[in-house]
């Protein structure tokens, strides 16, 4: 037994001496590096049938140039089993951003396996149901065989092979999917931190860093093969992603240390490097996607040429900041990102062939990251307390700004408004126009078409006096008739009415009394009329028809709409009150309505509304004190 072993390791030393086979069979693991071999591929379609009396050399600098950078190239590995026995091995790729791979297994001069991965040909039975590329090889006793792999790429990134036994196999990825876990889970984890810091204090610097983790954790789904296997249709997302996280992070650079406010000059600077990155990411996405690497290698190269004065510029603003200006902020990331960014650099390097180290330098910069995103989330946190008390600075200002509606919002709501008045003297004038072309306009039909314009004009000057007064802290309150305001609304509807034969039903009670705002509840009503009866046109409805009743309650007047127009969709309900939001068509609404009604009826009647789903429509409830506090 023991001459065996002696007798095995002699012959693995021997045949060791030829640097150019790999011998194999008595570790679980061994490293390809010193034993592959390149040649640049004629075409694309070419096998290693063809391969004949072609050169080969130890480097593929040699064709590492812009005018190859569509072609793909050979690399070849020759492997022969030492030991006595049969061995089953895996050839494990970690560079997840190959474009497209071919692995063919030679035995005896015969193509024996053939096997498609890579970014577009993503192999669905890999080993294990690994991230990573991996390529099963079966070496009988002192058998030899030859592994030839066709490598088309966008980049000029050396990609490393490991062979690697199923039980080494077993252990790495036992330790890796533990190690994957806790990178992914805490970025996960602090950008929901930064999300919520986000809503609770609407400061855009949050945001920025929120999309900034996003887009880090992209890269990295990417860059480690879960994309290939949980997303292989999205695979543009992931070219987008190496540009995007440094996109939001300029953003972020600008937003925290107010570069803006405090260096015009160097917030150009960013700009630039702001403007270079979008440009950079959509061309590079575009190129890539059409297959043309010669422009996808040219941005690449420039890309990671530029990443370092991108570094050096954002490091020395840091410590210029905090340093001259005495930004306490400024000098926590000037510490966090000079660690980060000296790491850091060695990721590029290694990515143009200039650097080589042992260690994968993706795992280093992907364990940075993660320190770095931990470290500025609570350096987020702490920014809390500054917030605040810039908050509690400009309360009156916001205060100010919340009560007063801005110039745009105010001609869009008039417009909404005065959108139902003019249909109506429209119709009406087409009804005068059409009465006298069939000689039946008398001089008491044009009286009543006369005065229902007279009302209608009246109703527009109105609105813009209603409006002014709305947005002012002086505005009247006066005693009405509910029964008033609901019959001036349903006339200012009649056209409509009539139209789409809608029936209108009122049961109120004609002594209830307010002391209110009478054109905000008009106003209120006709929203919600309108609604209903662009409804019935929508939802083609038979026998349309709307209901309002009123009663008392205590301290306030309860006024319901109801109507059998089909109802809101459970989809958008909850929508229905932000601005802008509509399911009509743009020339038939603005997205205002709902949004002016409970402007109304809450800020200025001080009521409340409700608005829900019935059997056959949708029921509005408005509930309006009868005596208005000013």
């Amino acid at each position: 037994m023991l001459f065996r072993h002696l007798f095995i390791g002699f012959l693995f030393l021997w045949s060791s001496l030829d640097a150019s086979i790999l011998n194999v069979g008595i570790e679980d693991f061994y490293k390809t590096k010193g034993f592959i071999s390149y040649t640049l591929a004629n075409d694309l379609n070419e096998t290693p049938y063809s391969l004949d009396g072609r050169i080969w050399t130890k480097s593929k600098d040699s064709f590492n140039t812009f005018e190859n950078a569509d072609k793909a190239y050979w690399a070849k590995i020759k492997f022969k089993n030492l030991s006595t026995s049969s061995k089953t091995y895996y050839i494990q790729s970690e560079n997840q951003f190959t474009y497209s791979i071919e692995f063919y297994l030679m035995k005896n001069g015969k193509i024996v396996d053939y096997i498609q991965d890579g970014v577009i040909h993503k192999n669905r039975k890999r080993a294990f149901n690994t991230n990573h590329m991996t390529f099963p090889i079966t070496l009988l006793a002192h058998e030899e065989a030859t592994v030839f792999f066709k490598i088309r790429n966008y980049n000029k990134i050396d990609i490393d092979f490991f062979l690697r036994s199923k039980e080494y196999l077993l252990d790495f990825y036992q330790s890796y999917n533990i190690i994957e876990g806790v990178f992914f889970g805490g970025m996960f984890i602090m950008m929901l931190y930064n999300l919520f810091l986000y809503f609770l204090l609407k400061y855009p610097a949050y945001l920025y860093y929120v999309f900034y983790t996003f887009w880090l954790i992209i890269y990295f789904i990417g860059l480690f093969g879960f994309s290939q296997r949980y997303f292989p249709d999205y695979k543009w997302i992931f070219y987008l992603s190496s540009g995007m996280f440094f996109i939001f992070m300029t953003l972020f650079i600008q937003s925290i240390l107010h570069i803006k406010e405090k260096l015009p000059r160097v917030y150009i600077l960013f700009k630039v490097f702001l403007v270079y990155f979008v440009i950079f990411t959509l061309l590079n996405s575009i190129a890539i996607e059409v297959h043309s690497f010669f422009y996808a290698q040219i941005l690449f190269d420039l890309f990671f040429i530029l990443v370092p004065i991108y570094v050096i510029l954002v490091i020395s603003t840091t410590y210029y900041l905090a340093y001259s200006q005495n930004d306490i902020v400024a000098r926590f990331y000037s510490v966090i990102w000079t660690i980060v960014s000296m790491v850091g650099l060695l990721l590029p390097l290694n990515y143009l062939n200039l650097f080589k180290m042992d260690i994968h330098s993706d795992y280093i910069f992907q364990f940075l990251i993660l320190f770095e995103v931990l470290c500025f989330s609570f350096i987020l946190a702490y920014k809390i307390k500054l917030i605040q008390q810039e908050k509690r600075n400009q309360s009156c200002l916001l205060i100010k700004q919340n009560k007063l509606a801005s110039m745009g919002e105010m001609i869009s709501i008039i417009a909404h408004q005065w959108r139902q008045p003019l249909s109506e003297i429209n119709g009406i004038v087409l009804e005068i126009d059409m009465d006298n072309r069939k000689k039946r306009l008398d001089d008491n039909s044009l009286d009543r078409y006369l005065n229902e314009i007279e009302a209608s004009t009246a109703y527009l000057s109105g609105t813009i006096s209603d409006f002014m007064n709305f947005f002012k802290h002086d505005k009247n309150i006066n005693y009405f008739y509910i029964s008033d305001a609901i019959n001036r609304a349903n006339k200012l509807l009649s056209l409509s009415h009539r139209k789409n034969s809608v029936k209108i039903i009122v049961d109120i009670e004609e002594n209830i009394e307010l002391y209110s705002y009478q054109s905000e509840l008009i106003q209120a009503l006709l929203i919600l009329m309108n609604n209903s009866i662009d409804a019935f046109v929508i939802n083609n409805i038979n026998n349309p028809k709307i209901i309002i009743k009123t009663r008392r309650e205590n301290k306030n007047i309860i006024i319901t709409i109801e109507d059998n127009a089909g109802g809101i969709p459970l989809g958008i309900i909850d929508k229905i009150y932000n601005p802008y939001f509509t399911t009509k068509h743009e020339s038939k609404g603005t997205g205002l309505g709902l949004y002016i009604l409970a402007m109304l009826i809450e800020k200025s009647m001080q009521g409340f509304v409700d608005i829900c789903n019935i059997n056959e429509g949708v029921i509005s409830t408005l509930s309006i004190p009868v005596n208005i506090s000013k």
